[in-house]
């Protein structure tokens, strides 16, 4: 009776992991299959097993299999979980459970894989140093400088709302970075943490998840005045987002001409077409009748806002140098002058000013249809006192 017994116990404890992909072992398989050959083994020694320890060990052994062996031996000492290189053992240090028995083994064959090529592996524990992110061109906002920094500001903003335990944020961050610096000059790009208890910048922004990312377009602005990027959270889908957005949101630029620098920052340096509205003095037409001029003009060339385009009003007489220049003041009043102060071209609108003419000489002149002459520099500016 005893004898049959102990048969049947060891029966028992030989079935600990029946029907699963651990590979039970005798003692002298283990020396012949894990020992003396130059392979890798996950090798569970054991007296007893609880019936979590096999099944975590179980689950290991399936998500190994094909690439890492799996194996039991009793050896009527104390349980261990141990990792075979090339019959040198080492020692798992871990939690019973099956991901992070799966993550040891798979760092054992990446250190051994590494020391073959002559690379020193990181120890066990040890994580890998995120890289290094140059966030420079990065502005920093805080819950008490953001409205007055963006809603004072006549500039264009990208704002990330982030939360530094955010994953997603994580990632964004070198992406963020590389747009900030293709930005500089042209678009400010911000982040701020809306992740601190009682964030105003969480309410008044809507921030329901993070990272969060909203647009304010140049100009004035008031509040609840941005809108929300919902696309790929890319490099060049951000570029592109934050440049077509800031067109079609750019302001209207439509100024009275009173000084050089303004003319200097706003038509000498640009790239697109300077355009100028030449009115009649005030004598010659009151308020009422220049305001009719203005407004016809604006609500005209406000469809193209988002176009290279600048403009200026100026009264008849204030620049009269630039008008005899352009021959502007043998023309009528009110007229229109365009001017390209990078390929030094101008030309002059046919007709009277109304929004059919003005709107057909701007799209011509876009399109290349308009009739043009060349310049060499521009006679200065003079400052009107208003």
């Amino acid at each position: 009776m005893k004898a049959i017994l102990f048969g049947l116990l060891i029966a028992v404890s030989l079935a600990n992991f029946s029907g699963t992909d651990v590979q039970e072992l005798t003692q002298d398989d283990f020396k012949g299959k894990v020992q003396d050959q130059k392979t890798f083994w996950v090798i569970v020694e054991y007296s007893q097993l609880n019936q979590e320890q096999r099944t975590q060990v179980s689950l290991a052994a399936e998500a190994l299999k094909g690439m890492i062996n799996v194996g039991a031996v009793q050896n009527g000492e104390n349980t261990t979980l141990r990792v075979y290189s090339n019959g040198q053992a080492i020692e798992y240090p871990g939690e019973w459970e099956a991901q992070e028995i799966v993550n040891f083994a798979f760092d054992q064959v990446r250190d051994f894989a590494f020391k073959r090529v002559g690379k020193v592996p990181k120890k066990q524990g040890e994580k890998t140093p995120e890289p290094q992110i140059d966030e420079s061109d990065v502005i920093v906002l805080t819950d008490d400088n953001l409205d007055e920094t963006i809603l004072n500001s006549k500039e264009a903003w990208f704002v990330e709302f982030y939360a530094p335990w955010c994953g997603h944020c994580k990632k964004l961050a070198p992406e963020w970075a590389k747009l900030a610096t293709s930005l500089k000059g042209e678009i400010k790009v911000a982040k701020i943490d809306a992740s601190v208890e009682g964030s105003k910048a969480k309410t008044k922004y809507k921030v329901e998840g993070f990272p969060t990312i909203r647009f304010f377009g140049a100009g004035e602005k008031v509040d609840g005045d941005f809108e929300s990027f919902d696309g790929a959270r890319d490099y060049n889908t951000l570029l592109s987002y934050a440049r077509e957005t800031n067109r079609r949101l750019k302001p209207l630029f439509f100024e009275q001409l009173v000084n050089q620098q303004q003319f200097t920052d706003n038509c000498m340096k640009s790239n697109g077409l300077c355009i100028l509205l030449f009115v009649p003095h005030i004598y010659d037409c009151d308020q009422e009748c220049r305001d009719a001029y203005l407004n016809t003009y604006r609500e005209t060339v406000k469809p193209l806002k988002s176009k290279p385009l600048v403009h200026f009003w100026s009264q008849a007489g204030d620049q009269y140098e630039l008008e005899e220049q352009f021959g502007m003041s043998g023309a009528g009043y009110p007229s229109v002058l365009a001017l390209s102060p990078k390929k030094q071209l101008f030309s002059k609108m046919r007709g009277s000013l109304t929004s059919a003419n003005v709107d057909r000489f701007l799209n011509n002149l876009l399109s290349g249809k308009e009739q043009v002459s060349r310049f060499g520099s521009v006679v200065p500016i003079e400052e009107v006192k208003n």
